[in-house]
């Protein structure tokens, strides 16, 4: 592409506004700014000028930038604006961080998938790879490692492009179409996308190997059952909510077990009656009436509060509990702290009212909006992670619970 002298002085302009806007890019100056002497020499001989090159921090390669995208975000450019470290803005231009679920999605999304959708109005929608402007807010932030994480590579991002300033969209409004595309891509190639953020975790690999440190060993081998599957799953999950379903779903596992083994102590005790109850009537009715009073436990939500006051020790993990949870818990039963000199009637109220309201959040999450009523027992989202904190621990527990019971208790389908 042959510039002319306007051309080159609006990309002088540009990359001026980006060494003043990065730092980093002071060093490359020379590289980026046309001078009056380069220009003439442009002009000139009619030189050709097909992209541009920007070497951005902790990368190895250089960025190159095709010199007709380069204006187009050029004057855009100038009006950046980084809303969160998820989030980056311009006139025009909004740029949604996302990453792929999983190594092969990723390659898939980087390397092989093009995907752009354009609404009536001219509005377009599309998966960008490494994109420029998140590079720039990215070393702006000083997002990044030398030779180890880069300012741009590590990036994908959902770009909305407004062909005009009256169909710039509301906050919410934009999210829901960006919700929508990424429900389009699930769809049509299988891929999930998440939203992710522009962030340097070399450090945080510092954190977490100082956690890994902590676990001096792994503890004897649990013989498998199928409620360890569900708890991988969960760990694997980074949705809160899907995380805290997948959770639900080990305690419900083991359900139906704790009230059938409440049930068959019940019914031995029934049965050590002397033998002349037995011929009696009123007794074989009361045998039958504890039959069903059984069977009609087994909904959803007697089964969870079977498994919380049976599968594991609430009193252990009391303090891992919302503080909302707590603060209700201590409200009924009149006491400030639970622990193993607290009243049995006591601690039993404080696993019902867990369970009850874990059932209850559990109702919100799985139903829809559109024919679910919150009853105000349900925790808010802001809670969810340590819920699940909570959660992972009683999982746990109630695994290694369910493979100390007798093999006449141990259902392999439930």
């Amino acid at each position: 592409m042959i510039l002319t002298r306007e051309q080159l002085n609006q990309l002088n302009s540009t990359n001026r506004f980006i060494i003043d806007w990065c730092d980093w890019f002071t060093d490359y100056e020379e590289d980026l700014i046309y001078t009056d002497e380069r220009i003439e020499e442009v002009l000139s001989n009619n030189e050709e000028i097909s992209e541009l090159h920007y070497m951005f921090p902790g990368e190895f390669d250089w960025t190159v930038i095709e010199i007709d995208e380069f204006f187009k975000l050029s004057e855009d450019l100038k009006e950046i604006e980084i809303v969160n470290s998820g989030i980056i803005k311009t006139r025009f231009r909004r740029y949604y961080v996302v990453d792929a679920n999983d190594p092969d999605a990723s390659h898939l999304i980087r390397n092989v998938i093009d995907v752009k959708t354009e609404l009536p109005n001219g509005t377009t929608v599309e998966i960008v790879n490494e994109p420029f402007i998140v590079g720039l807010a990215a070393t702006r932030m000083n997002e990044y490692e030398s030779d180890e994480w880069g300012a741009i590579s590590p990036y994908i991002a959902i770009e909305i492009v407004y062909k005009n300033e009256e169909d710039i969209l509301e906050e919410d409004k934009e999210k829901e179409l960006v919700n929508s595309f990424i429900f389009e891509i699930a769809d049509s190639f299988n891929i999930a996308l998440d939203y992710s953020e522009i962030r340097n975790p070399i450090y945080d690999y510092e954190d977490i190997e100082e956690e890994a440190e902590l676990v001096e060993d792994l503890r004897g081998l649990e013989e498998y059952n199928e409620a360890m599957k569900f708890f991988v799953s969960a760990v694997q999950i980074k949705d809160p909510e899907l995380r805290f379903l997948n959770y639900y779903k080990v305690l419900e596992h083991f359900s139906p077990i704790a009230i059938n083994m409440e049930a068959y102590e019940l019914m031995r005790k029934k049965l050590d009656a002397p033998k002349k109850l037995f011929e009696d009537g009123d007794f074989i009715r009361s045998i039958f009436s504890l039959a069903n009073s059984t069977r009609e436990r087994f909904n959803d939500e007697d089964l969870i509060k079977a498994s919380f006051s049976t599968c594991f020790d609430l009193i252990g993990l009391f303090q891992k509990l919302p503080a909302s949870i707590q603060k209700k818990i201590r409200k009924q039963i009149s006491s400030q702290t639970i622990d193993y000199s607290t009243d049995k009637q006591k601690v039993a109220t404080a696993c019902n009212i867990t369970a009850r309201i874990v059932y209850k959040t559990r109702n919100k999450v799985v139903h829809a909006k559109s024919n679910f009523t919150l009853t105000g027992e349900e925790i808010d989202l802001s809670e969810f992670d340590e819920l699940n904190s909570f959660m992972k621990e009683a999982c746990s527990q109630a695994i290694r619970w369910y493979n100390r019971q007798p093999k006449h208790f141990q259902l392999e389908i439930i």
